[in-house]
């Protein structure tokens, strides 16, 4: 499958007008706010999406997040060489477990396709996964999305 492509069918999201629901809430919003309005689900660089607390995904409101979530999964597969975005996928998914904003938003289909995605990248990346630590994030991502 190509996941990629199946992401921006699943999550074919409107651009948001807001990407966060505050954007002016301080300068550091106002700058995220202005990164989000730049970039699209095809130009966003793994620079751009940032990683561990200032990743983009973690200021962005649940709209942003969905749609910008191709982005996220095609910035995973490209970077698996080298511990990429993965790990901040995962993160941002499992946060707060079953409590999880994203997982709470998502349709049923969204649900699966990110089931499916997580269980992929796991068979096609185990060592890595080991490798980087990640291989009980990933069990635990399968596990909450299994809903």
């Amino acid at each position: 499958m190509d996941y990629v492509k199946e992401a921006k069918r699943v999550f074919n999201i409107e651009r948001p007008r807001h990407f966060l629901d505050n954007p002016n809430h301080c300068d550091e919003c106002c700058e995220v706010e202005e990164k989000a309005q730049r970039n699209d689900i095809d130009s966003l660089t793994i620079e751009e999406a940032g990683e561990a607390y200032a990743a983009l995904h973690n200021f962005l409101n649940n709209e942003g997040f969905l749609y910008y979530f191709p982005a996220f999964i095609r910035l995973s597969i490209e970077s698996r060489e080298n511990e990429g975005y993965i790990e901040n996928l995962l993160f941002a998914l499992t946060y707060q477990e079953s409590d999880n904003r994203i997982l709470k938003t998502c349709s049923t289909e969204q649900r699966k396709f990110v089931l499916d995605f997580f269980k992929w990248f796991k068979k096609e990346n185990t060592k890595k996964l080991r490798e980087w630590f990640l291989i009980e994030d990933i069990e635990r991502a399968i596990n909450i999305w299994s809903v």
